[in-house]
This record gives structure tokens, C-alpha cells and sequence, in this order.
């Protein structure tokens, strides 16, 4: 069974963080079902770490590095490493996807997952507003899609398991397929056709470095809708009664 690792720091947002990490959990035991073991490591500093696991029982199964807030291309690094290094990792992950502590995924976008050369990526996107009362979709029309990716364990081999600028606070996802693609002429990024409410991206004010009425105006896919009716039937009933609890919504019944 090939083995897939989610890599999520985190800093700041620890409720949202936490409902987040449940849904990602799920996602982890779908994924699992179908024939790809799944798992996750948490990078935060002591304070946030503390909390999770406060909040969440053995911090649901996943693995943990403590690393400060400095820099956030170097809690991904550190991540990747401990998910892909065989060094650090008895049993080293054969894909890894490094992803926000303010997303959700489908599992079913995951699968099947790609050859060793080539990197996974996704172009439709859905934003829920700060208010949690709006949501839009958006088609990121980039060489590498979103910045959810899936690599494969061999593809970080080649860049030493630490692909990601080591001073960035911003652009990560970037800096890590910028890296990947100078190393390993002829990389393939193979985009996968989705429904846009796989990839759900929930803001928090003042807490985005892109808020969601930036992206709202730009490349808009469609008309916005309530996120709790749109994502009705995607994503699990007790996981939009939780994030709706979170911002004081009430979730649209099954």
C-alpha cells in the first residue's frame, strides 16, 4: 500500500486549526480505506503544539516537529524531511502534500496518485469569506496550480528532503516548485480536473496575507454561494456543523 504524509504548520488560528486538523484526520482515514496510508505532521512552535494537543487527543495519531514561527518555508522543510527522509523516518512516506492548517480536502482528488516524476497539482480552488458567510471558487490558472501538490518521495529526494527557501515567510508552495523544477529538468506537473469545492481554503480576519475580497475580485469562477449549503454532500455533516459552530453559522441540514 503506498503511504501518503499531509504536512501542516501551524501558527496563530488554533480553533480553526484544530477543526481543520479533524477534517484532515477523516480525510487520513478515507484515504486509508481505499488503499493509500495516510497520515500527517504537524510543525508548530512549543505554544501552538501545547494547545493542539490540548485540543485534540494525541494530536489525532499525527506526528509533530517544534519549530519557531520565524520562517515558514522552514517548518515545511522540516516537515517533508520528517515525512520523506529515511533518515529521520524508519517508514518514509512515498508521497507528501504540504497544505494549510486552514484547509480541507476531499480525499477523492487524491487518487490515484502520481508516477515518481511527476508532481500532482490542482487548479480550482474554493475561498470562504472571514465572516464564514460567503463563498467563491476560483480557477488559478498557474504552472503549478494551487499550492496543495502532491510529490513524490523520490522528486524530494533530489533537493535533499528540504525543498523550500529557508528564509521565506510567504510564497513557500512557490519557492518549494521553483526548486524541484531547477533540479530535475523535465518535471511533469500533471493538473487534475476537480470540482472546485474539493479544496476549501477558510479565512480568518486579519490573518491571510490574501484576504478573501482580494481574491474575490480577481479571477472569480463563479457566483459566490453560502459555504455551508455549497458544501453540503462534499465534506462530512459533523465536520460543517463544527466549522460553522466556529463562525457563529448555522449549517444547512442534510
Amino acid at each position: 500500500m503506498p503511504s501518503l504524509w499531509f504536512v501542516v504548520p501551524i501558527h496563530g488560528r488554533r480553533q480553526l486549526a484544530a477543526i481543520c486538523l479533524r477534517q484532515l484526520r477523516r480525510t487520513c482515514d478515507a484515504l486509508t480505506e481505499h488503499g493509500i496510508a495516510a497520515s500527517a505532521v504537524v510543525i508548530a512552535d512549543r505554544s501552538n503544539l501545547r494547545d493542539m494537543r490540548g485540543r485534540l487527543d494525541n494530536l489525532l495519531g499525527f506526528g509533530w516537529v517544534e519549530r519557531d514561527n520565524q520562517f515558514v518555508s522552514r517548518r515545511f522543510n522540516d516537515g517533508i524531511q520528517l515525512a520523506c527522509d529515511p533518515r529521520h523516518n524508519p517508514h518514509p512516506a512515498d508521497y507528501v502534500v504540504p497544505c494549510g492548517s486552514d484547509d480541507w480536502l476531499d480525499w477523492r482528488i487524491l487518487a490515484p496518485l502520481p508516477d515518481a516524476n511527476t508532481v500532482l497539482g490542482f487548479q480550482r480552488v474554493a475561498f470562504v469569506r472571514e465572516d464564514g458567510a460567503e463563498m467563491t471558487t476560483r480557477f488559478l490558472n498557474y504552472p503549478g496550480g494551487c499550492g496543495i501538490r502532491v510529490y513524490p518521495r523520490e522528486v524530494m529526494e533530489q533537493v535533499g528532503y528540504r525543498p523550500a527557501d529557508e528564509d521565506r515567510a510567504r510564497g513557500c508552495d512557490t519557492s518549494i516548485l521553483y526548486a524541484l523544477q531547477r533540479e530535475i529538468p523535465g518535471l511533469r506537473i500533471e493538473h487534475r480536473v476537480t470540482d472546485p469545492r474539493q479544496i476549501v481554503d477558510w479565512k480568518t480576519p486579519g490573518a491571510n496575507l490574501n484576504p478573501y475580497e482580494t481574491l474575490r475580485r480577481h479571477k472569480q469562477d463563479s457566483e459566490p454561494r453560502d459555504p455551508f449549503e455549497a458544501l453540503q454532500g462534499v465534506y462530512p455533516d459533523e465536520a460543517l456543523k463544527e466549522m460553522a459552530a466556529h463562525y457563529g453559522r448555522v449549517a444547512v441540514a442534510a
